[in-house]
């Protein structure tokens, strides 16, 4: 029987809420940033106290019982308040100096944003910036992250944002593979392909359409693995062109495809963009991403 004096703080339902949108143990750890081992062992305390099963657990999936979903609507509902109140005293903050958090995808943060940013340490000391290396959509709402930095044709509605460039991709190769196969042996080229995390990917689609399955020598399951390969010399590879050109071994062997092109977006929570702050880290880094639209559309 579950103690008279248990109770459940934030911490608490926050680990349920993980689990239960996870729906794994692992998921739920690594989005809490802790290891699976303390989890599994803070659950099993959650449960101890309440005297109830949350979760039925498999080798593969966590399942929310009748006692864990009703912890997780809870949470749930707990956790927009408390993101709404954030947002709210956030947005009466005048001070310009102060963290900004940035969420970014691996390619962007790693090619595209480490001369930018450094240029806005130094030219706005009073900015601490946060970069958060993600390929998951990050909720701006839960304040997960100030800004994103998004590729996307169709951007939340809910948030506030502007379109700062247009990112093109083409086809890249080692240079002394590309010059092994001329244009008259495409059918014949080895491929770097892309597994399912990236197949419903505009650049996914085009490889799977264009490319056939007996071409495919190696399979990355992110844009980051996908240009080692490629500079590897395992294969030819569609890549966004600011990777593509920013690897000095590679070399663009044909013209940026018109059909994969996407949208570079600079996202902001409407209550957490009046906040000066956020306002000047985004301007900055707006004012830095336009002078890169070379690189971004395969000029450069």
């Amino acid at each position: 029987m579950a103690s008279q004096t248990a109770l459940l703080n934030w911490d608490d339902l926050r680990l349920v809420l993980a689990v239960a949108e996870s729906g794994t143990i692992s998921g739920a750890a690594a989005a809490l940033r802790i290891s699976h081992p303390t989890l599994s062992r803070r659950l099993r305390h959650i449960e101890q106290r309440l005297g109830a099963r949350l979760f039925e657990r498999t080798p593969s999936l966590c399942r929310p019982t009748e006692a864990g979903e009703e912890i997780r609507a809870l949470a749930g509902r707990l956790r927009e308040d408390i993101a709404a109140l954030e947002g709210r005293i956030a947005g009466r903050d005048r001070s310009v100096s102060g963290p900004v958090r940035l969420t970014a995808p691996d390619a962007v943060a790693d090619y595209l944003l480490p001369g930018m940013l450094a240029e806005i340490c130094r030219d706005a000391p009073e900015l601490t910036l946060e970069l958060v290396v993600s390929n998951q959509v990050l909720s701006l709402a839960q304040r997960s992250a100030d800004i994103a930095l998004r590729v996307t044709d169709s951007p939340d509605p809910a948030l506030r944002g502007r379109r700062v460039g247009t990112v093109a991709a083409a086809v890249y190769a080692e240079t002394s593979l590309a010059a092994t196969w001329p244009p008259g042996q495409a059918d014949d080229r080895p491929w770097v392909g892309f597994d399912a995390a990236l197949a419903c990917t505009k650049l996914g689609t085009w490889v799977a359409a264009h490319v056939p399955d007996g071409g495919i020598r190696f399979r990355a399951n992110t844009l980051l693995g996908a240009a080692r390969a490629v500079r590897s010399g395992i294969g030819f590879g569609v890549l966004p062109c600011f990777v593509g050109g920013s690897i000095p071994e590679l070399v663009q062997v044909e013209p940026p495809i018109p059909a994969v092109d996407q949208g570079l977006w600079l996202l902001v929570h409407p209550e957490i963009a009046r906040i000066p702050r956020v306002r000047a880290a985004c301007d900055a880094l707006a004012r830095r991403l336009k002078t890169a639209a070379p690189l971004l559309s395969g000029e450069a």
